[in-house]
Parts: C-alpha cells; sequence; structure tokens
C-alpha cells in the first residue's frame, strides 16, 4: 500500500467517524430503543407480582385477542421474530399457562390459552393497566399521537 492510499484511507475512515459521532443529529432508532427499554422495565416491575413480564403479558394478551393461533400468525400479530417469539412461549408453556398442540392438517403447531392462562392475564391485567394509566397520565394529550406515530412506523419503515 502506497502512503497516498494510505492517506486517503485515514482520511476517509477519520470522516466517516465525525460523521457518526456528529452529536447534534440524534439517531432515531437509539432513541426509540432507549425509550422502548425503559417502558418495558416500568412495565416489568408493575408485573413482578404476578411472575409476567412486559413480553410474556403482551404474548398472552395478543393470543387472547386472536384465539387459537399458528407461531407464524402470532409473531406476524406481534412483529416478533418466530424464533424470539418461541423462546418468550416457553415459560409459558412450561407454566401451563399457553398449549401448543399439532395443527390438524397444516405444518407447525396451534398456540392457545389455557384457562390457568386466561386466569394469568386477569391477574396481570389490573397491574397492567396501572402501569398503562401512569404512562397515559405523563403523556397527557400526545398519547394518541405517539400511538399514531408509532403505528404509522411499524406498517410504513
Amino acid at each position: 500500500m502506497t502512503a497516498r492510499l494510505a492517506f486517503r484511507i485515514a482520511y476517509a475512515m477519520k470522516a466517516c467517524f465525525a460523521y457518526a459521532m456528529d452529536v447534534t443529529s440524534p439517531c432515531i432508532c437509539g432513541r426509540l430503543r432507549r425509550a422502548s427499554r425503559t417502558l418495558s422495565r416500568f412495565y416489568d416491575e408493575a408485573l413482578t407480582d404476578v411472575g409476567l413480564n412486559i413480553n410474556q403479558f403482551a404474548v398472552l394478551r395478543t393470543l387472547a385477542r386472536l384465539g387459537p393461533s399458528r407461531l407464524v400468525d402470532l409473531a406476524e400479530a406481534t412483529l416478533h421474530e418466530k424464533s424470539a417469539l418461541w423462546r418468550t412461549l416457553q415459560p409459558l408453556i412450561r407454566q401451563g399457562w399457553v398449549i401448543a398442540e399439532a395443527a390438524p392438517g397444516a405444518r407447525g403447531q396451534t398456540l392457545s390459552l389455557t384457562p390457568e392462562g386466561v386466569q394469568k392475564l386477569a391477574d396481570a391485567l389490573p397491574h397492567w393497566t396501572t402501569a398503562q394509566t401512569r404512562v397515559a397520565a405523563l403523556l397527557g394529550p400526545r398519547e394518541a399521537a405517539l400511538i399514531d406515530l408509532l403505528s404509522e412506523l411499524e406498517t410504513d419503515v
């Protein structure tokens, strides 16, 4: 490598680093991820007394809304990768809150809430509602706009 080429590479790397470290333009994804982690911790704390985290609660809630579902359909509804969703489901299946049965005439399994899962969701709902109410109060009239914006991001990006 010539000295001139080495200089150009070093200059390009320095320019890329300077651009990446530009603190005047925040990373939208980074900000959303930090906000998501903060909210997840808040909801996890609210649900800790019932032995669920917010991901598990959301899966139970979605299964209650959809009814029996294939993993692929549940993953699509929750925007999870199938493997990540399957890992989230494992403790719910072990606890007997969700059942995975062979889907008749189809590949894969059908996932359903058990009566114990319905009860677990009912036990968790007041805790979730308390957390939801606190976040909604913090957002005030901006809540609807935030929900609309997040929905738009989910569908258009």
